[in-house]
């Protein structure tokens, strides 16, 4: 009683006090000293209310409480029915406590002693209530939605005693987050403000801490059943006040079961606990709706058992009639701008048209407000917010500006439906990737000595992430399924879903001052730290740690750059290539109109191109890298094919090729789909298959079988170890070696053609035994495997590769094991044999037959190569009869004077001379009606020829690759994938961001120039502290936004059923991704053009948790001030060129400059917990309209004060909020608005994760209120 003695002896003392059972016990004192221990017995009187066993100092009822006993976890038990000599015993066991003795002098007044005290603890209570709302849901037919939707105590039914289910308390369900689907676009029936006076103090003249409930209690049906109040929304708690003004405001939409004559009731409480919140009735009203909707103002008074109580005020606001000033009814598209509409419109308003009907301009005035104030309730138009964002959390609040105005405030709280999409496109474009080596890798064909565990080492590694993008993508494929479309912050650390943002969310605040005319919308993507998290929490130091290491260890070893440039090659070819044959695919186009004009531009930049492909790869490389493939390749004899086994090697690789890549399907003129060739020749008859494939008929991953690929990632781990032992074994000492020398050849032989000695069955009996217990490992021959489907009558099925969709690709062109690579030389000069003909060809049809053909190269000296000899189906191909004949000598005769324009000498004896070429030589332009025709030879030469240099730009990768250091290898793998996870989270949180901003507000002409010529600004707030795990989680995040900036995006209009649901498209490869945004049709200007831009992300981090106090302490945080500096840099950057395109207005320019002005000064003041950079960085954000995300470990708790307190910060500098009212309103919106949703939707309480001590170290304005903050689970 040390803590509330006053309140405790207040309540047992007063006469008013209705108490459960009294009467005269005796109870056992226990009096203890140092030397002697005894129970004393001593006739008490006892009072029970409620939980508490008040017990005073004597038997007299008006002497003083000496104790009392809180009756939680505890059992009345009665031990024998006898009685005892001083009186009748039953004990109270406690759980984590001694028992006490108490004593009745009769078994009838024990027994009701016994039945009291059983009933009293609010666990019972508990178990109560959860019983009847059982038994309400049992008996509801057709819910009632609701906000906050808590079932009540059933109107005027008795409760009768039933026996309550045993549950232990442990078991007890965890709070679900109530959910209605609200329509946004909706008009509600009205908006309701509370207010209270006049309410009572308390015995000892407290002013009371109020809250209002209002429950709500539909008609009844027509069966007459019985209808429950239920909780609809609540107020704000407001402390010490006897006449409160509530800020939030209640709704009504007919949605939610509201009608006229829906009865409700406002409840209001006085809460004498916030962290409990341990409330106590003070009075009600019940009124109609129908009577708050006809009356703008309605003062009710408040209704207890004691009486009358005080009065409680509803300020109504009905929807408004008028419109606004420059809108058209139903003309143009819809406005993001507020739209007043007219009640009697009602469910025209609601679907989201502009028409608003001729009724009555505005309600009565209030009386005790100002004119015009408080009559029209403003509803902001969404557009399509609801087209990306789903599941909406709403809450509203009115404000009172420095003038009086009123300012309505809108909060609402959405998902993303891009959350689940968008990771499964980057994890297809991955898994190709992944597919890709694999193929490079099989292309080398099988290699001799130490290069062959090398090959396979590098095919486990890529095995390994293939198998785990492509689980990733199941798991998030099955999430989808199910209608998720969040990661929930309990499970931030779940690796199957590691590809997922953490707790991604719409935070939007949509303000309104009429007073001003200003109205405005603030849009946060609030999402957790883009990371990975271990699953043995070991921590690595982030990306950029491991960038730094693999960077040192990289300049180690000698060919690491030579990797990193036929890397790059390798991607400038893909990307070259994919250029060149679109701008083929457009000139056919072209072609087929006739259209001569619009060729030649075109035909300029394929020209361009075709120079940048000839002079990417340096023959050097190239040779260097045939070379080794001709010393260490194992060719198989012609005469031992059929003879001698397949080699596990083979095997592997057959299955990874099961079907050949081929080019791009890109009009007529590409590849057609065949039965490939057998990579390594058998006996049996090739495998067919068809040809009605195309790739929107099947996904990436619908033909990938996970458990192959990690059976085959089995099998390849277990052949590379034994590689690699027979690798260590070759160097043991010269005695052993020389002993076993014989041993070891015809292992090592075995080996190479067939599989491990330890794999293969034996005839002895011990040796079948133990093979049957040990595990097999098979390698998988594809003929068998396609015969037994054949045999069981099953349809052939692709390859678990599934190359099907990979020949669609135009990064989709290898070698095989047993292919020859062709000359560099040999494809150059077929790719520049082929864009002469054609560029002739385009010069003729567009009138200009007497120019000559193009030079794309200086004429160089060829390289005399040694090793491979062309193959029959690798000639060089022959443009014409006439070209063929040129251009035989220049390949025949090498020298100084190679001439590549193949022009014809000037003389010729008794020819005449002729102009022009011989590319367009016996055509007729009046005779020539299909020019497409005639353009479709020469294009389809010069695709062959880019496929012929991508195969060898791949070979040379291949190589580099191989010779690189393993342990690279290794180490580059993991630090790929951790920065996968961190780009797939960061990307997503972006593209949803720049959805909303296309689809969730009206976009204007200077938005999508500013779009064009500079690209938005994304400004990353992190709360992050540079201590313990969360400094591995500021590194990668530093990385993965850095990453975001060499994406690009593009819009493309959206048509029919794609506007209803818009889904981005994802593009490109790793190093070149491109994001294909859509956007409603009327916003894009009507000229057909194109609008393609990158983004300018900056990164800015303050710590402003305990750890943060810590990192200072210990000086880690030099690496974050370095960083947030340079994103000042950028920022400054970004704002040169933003005030040099003449974007914004002159003030928005000074106010920029001022701005970035004094960010400078609070950056080089290095300040502790410096939150004013943040704040500095959000308003220059807002001014040049850009994108907002604010991240802490989760998103849920630092991360909903940052948001509240940006928001109050918007209030009070564009609508006039009142300084002094500013706490006030972060308490109200971080305890009843959606940031408190948020938390509920992630742990199931309303309790952000802090405790006394973490919300100490918090700056004052980051702070929670009291009552909402505790103990939970982050």
């Amino acid at each position: 009683m040390r803590f509330n003695k006053s309140e405790l002896n207040s309540l047992a003392s007063n006469p008013s006090t209705k108490f459960d059972k009294e009467g005269v016990l005796i109870v056992t004192d226990r009096q203890e000293s140092f030397l002697w221990r005894s129970e004393v017995r001593v006739e008490r009187w006892c009072k029970l209310r409620g939980n508490l066993l008040f017990y005073l100092k004597d038997k007299d009822p008006k002497s003083s409480v000496a104790g009392v006993l809180v009756l939680e976890n505890c059992r009345a038990r009665i031990d024998h029915e006898e009685r005892d000599p001083e009186g009748y015993v039953f004990d109270l066991d406690f759980k984590d406590s001694t028992s006490e003795r108490l004593l009745s002098y009769s078994a009838a007044d024990r027994l009701a002693w016994v039945q009291c005290i059983e009933q009293a603890s609010s666990e019972r209570l508990n178990l109560l209530i959860r019983h009847l709302k059982d038994q309400i849901r049992q008996s509801q037919q057709t819910p009632v939605m609701g906000n906050h939707v808590d079932l009540g105590m059933p109107l005027l039914l008795p409760v009768e005693q039933a026996p309550l289910p045993v549950q232990p308390p442990e078991q007890a369900p965890v709070e679900e987050a109530p959910f209605e689907d609200l329509d946004l676009s909706e008009l509600p029936i009205c908006e309701t403000s509370l207010s209270c006076d006049s309410l009572p103090s308390d015995a000892l003249g407290r002013l009371p801490n109020p809250q209002v409930i209002c429950y709500t209690l539909p008609p009844g049906g027509a069966d007459d059943s019985p209808a429950f109040w239920r909780e609809h929304a609540r107020t704000e708690l407001q402390e010490r006040s006897r006449a409160p003004q509530f800020l939030c405001t209640m709704r009504f939409q007919r949605s939610a079961g509201f009608s006229p004559a829906t009865r409700l009731k406002f409840c209001v409480l006085d809460v004498r606990e916030r962290m409990t919140h341990t409330a106590l009735p003070l009075g009600q009203a019940e009124v109609p709706l129908s009577v708050i909707q006809d009356t703008s103002r309605l003062r009710l008074p408040l209704m207890s058992p004691r009486g009358e109580c005080g009065f409680i005020t509803l300020a109504t606001w009905s929807p408004d009639a008028a419109v606004e000033s420059g809108q058209a009814a139903g003309n143009g598209p819809p406005r993001s701008s507020t739209q007043l509409f007219d009640g009697s419109a009602g469910g025209a308003a609601a679907g989201g048209s502009g028409v608003a009907g001729k009724g009555r301009r505005a309600h009565r005035r209030t009386q005790s407000l100002p004119p015009k104030l408080g009559v029209r309730l403003f509803v902001p138009q969404q557009c399509g917010l609801q087209r990306v964002c789903v599941k909406p959390r709403l809450q509203t609040y009115r404000l009172h500006s420095s003038l009086g105005a009123d300012i309505s405030v809108q909060e609402t709280l959405l998902e993303s439906r891009l959350c689940c999409l968008l990771p499964q496109q980057l994890l297809s474009i991955w898994i190709q990737r992944e597919k890709e080596l694999l193929q490079e890798i099989s292309g080398m064909g099988e290699l001799s000595g130490e290069w062959r565990w090398r090959q396979m080492n590098l095919l486990e590694e890529h095995l390994r992430l293939l198998k785990d993008y492509s689980q990733a993508k199941q798991n998030i494929q099955q999430l989808a399924r199910d209608g998720v479309y969040f990661k929930r912050s309990a499970a931030k650390t779940e690796e199957a879903l590691e590809f997922l943002p953490v707790n991604l969310h719409i935070q939007r605040m949509w303000a309104q001052n009429d007073t001003m005319q200003r109205r405005g919308l603030l849009d946060v993507v609030t999402v957790g730290a883009f990371t990975r998290y271990d699953s043995k929490a070991r921590k690595c130091g982030g990306l950029i740690k491991l960038l730094q290491e693999s960077k040192s260890w990289k300049l180690e070893q000698s060919n690491a750059c030579k990797v990193q440039a036929a890397n790059d090659a390798v991607q400038a070819t893909k990307q070259l290539r994919k250029e060149i044959v679109e701008l083929m695919s457009q000139l056919l186009q072209l072609a087929s109109r006739r259209s001569a004009k619009d060729m030649m531009p075109l035909c300029n930049q394929m020209v361009t191109r075709t120079r940048t492909l000839l002079n990417i790869w340096e023959p050097s490389i190239v040779e260097e890298a045939v070379a080794f493939i001709e010393r260490h390749r194992i060719i198989e004899e012609p005469e031992n094919v059929l003879m001698e086994p397949m080699s596990p090697f083979r095997k592997i690789t057959q299955q990874l090729t099961a079907l050949e890549l081929k080019s791009p399907e890109l009009e007529d003129f590409a590849t057609p789909v065949v039965a490939p060739p057998d990579l390594w020749p058998r006996a049996q008859p090739p495998l067919m298959r068809s040809n009605s494939w195309h790739p929107s008929n099947t996904s990436p991953s619908s033909s990938l079988d996970i458990r192959a690929i990690d059976s085959l990632q089995h099998v390849v781990k277990c052949y590379n170890d034994h590689l690699r032992s027979l690798e260590q074994n070759g160097n043991a000492p010269d005695a052993e070696a020389a002993a076993a020398k014989t041993d070891a050849e015809a292992e090592a032989e075995a080996t190479y053609q067939s599989l491990p000695l330890a794999w293969q069955p034996t005839a002895s009996a011990a040796s079948t035994a133990s093979a049957a217990a040990a595990p097999a490992l098979q390698l998988i021959d594809l003929d068998e495997i396609n015969r037994e489907r054949r045999e069981r009558l099953h349809p052939p099925t692709a390859g678990f590769l599934d190359t099907k969709l990979m020949s669609s690709s135009p990064s989709a062109n290898y070698y095989g094991p047993t292919e020859e690579p062709e000359p560099l030389d040999l494809t150059q000069l077929n790719i520049e044999a082929s864009v002469m003909c054609l560029v002739s060809k385009l010069k003729f049809f567009c009138g200009r037959c007497d120019s000559p053909a193009i030079r794309l190269r200086h004429p160089k000296v060829p390289v005399k190569r040694e090793g491979f000899a062309v193959a029959p189906q690798q000639a060089p191909d022959v443009i014409g009869a006439a070209a063929a004949a040129t251009s035989s000598p220049a390949v025949a005769e090498p020298g100084p004077k190679l001439q590549l324009d193949l022009q014809l000498p000037a003389g010729g004896g008794a020819e005449p001379v002729k102009r022009g070429n011989k590319f367009t030589d016996g055509l007729d332009l009046s005779l020539t009606t299909d020019w497409a025709a005639e353009l479709r030879p020469s294009m389809r030469k010069l695709r062959h020829a880019m496929d012929r240099l991508l195969k060898t730009a791949r070979l040379m990768h291949s190589v580099q690759r191989l010779q690189q250091d393993v342990r690279c290898n290794q180490r580059q793998a993991s630090i790929t994938y951790r920065r996968d996870v961190c780009f797939s989270q960061a990307l997503t949180a972006l593209v949803s961001s720049l959805m909303l901003r296309l689809w969730g507000s009206e976009l204007d002409m200077g938005y999508l120039v500013m779009l064009r010529d500079l690209g938005p600004l994304a400004y990353f707030e992190g709360l992050l502290t540079l201590y313990g795990d969360e400094a591995d989680m500021w590194s990668d995040m530093c990385i993965a936004i850095e990453d975001l900036s060499a994406v690009s995006f593009q819009l493309v209009r959206a048509h029919g059923e794609a506007a209803q649901a818009p889904t981005p498209r994802i593009t490109g490869s790793r190093q070149a991704l491109e994001v294909q945004l859509p956007v409603p049709e009327h916003s894009l200007p009507g000229n057909g053009t194109s609008i393609s831009f990158k983004i300018t992300p900056v990164f800015f981090n303050i710590g402003i948790n305990e750890k943060a106090s810590v990192a200072e302490t210990l000086g880690q945080t030099r690496e974050q001030h370095r960083s947030n500096w340079d994103n000042y840099l950028r920022l400054s950057q970004y704002f040169g060129r933003y005030r040099k395109l003449g974007l914004g207005s002159v003030d928005t320019g000074e106010s920029l400059q001022s701005l970035l002005k004094f960010m400078e000064h609070q950056l080089r003041a290095n300040v502790s917990k410096n939150v004013k950079i943040l704040h500095l960085a959000e308003d220059a954000c807002r001014l040049m309209d850009g994108l907002r995300f604010t991240s802490c470990k989760s998103a849920k708790d630092r991360t909903g004060m940052a948001v509240t307190l940006e928001q109050c910060r918007v209030l009070v500098r564009e609508f006039q909020l009142p300084s002094k009212h500013v706490p006030y309103v972060l308490n109200t919106m971080r305890s009843q608005g959606t940031r408190m949703e948020n938390v509920l939707k992630n742990i199931g309480k309303r309790k952000y994760a802090f405790n006394r001590y973490q919300a100490s170290f918090l700056p004052e304005m980051y702070r929670p209120p009291v009552g909402n903050y505790g103990k939970a689970q982050t």
